[in-house]
């Protein structure tokens, strides 16, 4: 029976991918998936299922969403069943909820499978604790590709509020977050973390106080995607960097 399922693929790792993700993902005829996903993830497809790549970068979106819509719709009316395959989670900056709409009002039967949202994920892997008695008792996931100029995006109220900041998709616009958050009150020495590669091998962390991250972050030749997180847990990381101690170890052992 006709179907779309809206799978969160999580951060990178494909051993985030949760059991009914993975499922869903076996079980689909169609397979359309984002640029973030891990390739690895499209070996569990069926043998003989379609793959379709409908990947957006910054500045480039190589296939508009509307006709990601279309062809969620058009293959679901074939009588398929389809795998919209998304990094993260569908509905955590995923445009998911957009695709879920469209669905229902073309009467297309869906199904939404959460994933491991990077926000939560790759602080993690890196270190960090978005919340820690003490130190954070909230979190603030925002997007930060439009930086300085988001108008969804108070920037000034998020200066005052206490806890984490998680900016996803914030990179190039690092300088000026790093301005409006300093002209609103936030301290320079605030601690900072920019991950790259997120619970991926090739993950980098660097981290730095509000006044200092976007030098250090342009020195190391950072890219995306990268994730920044600031905040008092930040300062957890050097003890609790748990994949860095891996990696040694691993170094150690070969």
């Amino acid at each position: 029976m006709a179907k779309v399922y809206l799978i969160g693929a999580g951060p990178g790792d494909p051993e985030l991918m949760t059991l009914k993700g993975l499922r869903c993902l076996r079980a689909a005829e169609v397979v359309i998936y984002d640029r973030l996903i891990n390739p690895v993830l499209l070996e569990e497809a069926r043998p003989g299922a379609e793959l379709i790549f409908a990947g957006k970068a910054r500045g480039c979106h190589q296939v508009p969403q509307e006709e990601i819509n279309r062809l969620l719709i058009e293959h679901a009316r074939q009588g398929r069943v389809v795998a919209r395959l998304k990094g993260g989670d569908p509905f955590v900056f995923g445009r998911g909820g957009e695709e879920a709409a469209a669905l229902a009002q073309a009467g297309i039967p869906f199904e939404v499978v959460p994933g491991v949202s990077s926000a939560i994920a790759v602080p993690a892997y890196a270190g960090i604790p978005v919340t820690y008695r003490g130190y954070a008792a909230q979190v603030t996931i925002v997007a930060g590709h439009e930086g300085a100029q988001a108008s969804e995006v108070n920037w000034e109220t998020l200066a005052a509020a206490d806890g984490t900041l998680v900016v996803l998709m914030g990179l190039a616009a690092l300088p000026q977050i790093v301005r409006r958050l300093l002209e609103a009150g936030m301290s320079p020495s605030m601690p900072v973390a920019v991950i790259q590669h997120g619970t991926l091998p090739t993950q980098r962390v660097i981290t730095g106080s509000l006044a200092s991250i976007a030098a250090k972050v342009a020195e190391a030749g950072l890219q995306s995607p990268a994730m920044i997180v600031i905040g008092a847990v930040v300062s957890l990381q050097p003890s609790l960097a748990w994949v860095q101690e891996l990696t040694a170890l691993a170094a150690q052992a070969g």
